[in-house]
């Protein structure tokens, strides 16, 4: 199964999972962060930024992994690049992002312990 686009790390794997845990949809309100992407290890050394939604395809569930959520998944792995994070093995996967740049948002993280982070699928960090 072809899921996630494929990366190489530049940064060490707990600070990219790190960063990607306040990536998504903030209820400011409330200080809720719910990420959007996680990074996956595909094999050793190989990674790969997957939607959330693709997770559960990994696991054999139901999913509704629609063309928004490829746009939110290449535009977080635009800035995480951007920001020198990783590298991206297939650049044109990250060809078509979303303006809607300003509708992912990013808690800086001196502000993380003001935020509950709720996992909608829930991964566990083995390669810290």
């Amino acid at each position: 199964m072809d899921i996630g686009i494929k990366v190489k790390l530049l940064k060490p794997y707990g600070q990219v999972c790190e960063t990607l845990e306040r990536m998504g949809v903030v209820n400011k309100k409330e200080k809720i962060v719910y990420p959007s992407c996680y990074c996956h290890e595909l094999a050793k050394e190989e990674f790969a930024i997957c939607h959330f939604k693709e997770m559960f395809l990994l696991q054999a569930k139901p999913s509704t992994f629609n063309d928004i959520d490829s746009l939110r998944r290449a535009t977080i792995t635009y800035l995480l690049q951007d920001w020198g994070f990783i590298d991206v093995i297939n650049p044109d996967e990250i060809s078509r992002i979303l303006t809607l740049k300003d509708k992912i948002d990013v808690i800086p993280h001196r502000d993380k312990h003001l935020y509950q982070i709720k996992h909608k699928f829930r991964q566990h960090l083995t390669n810290n």
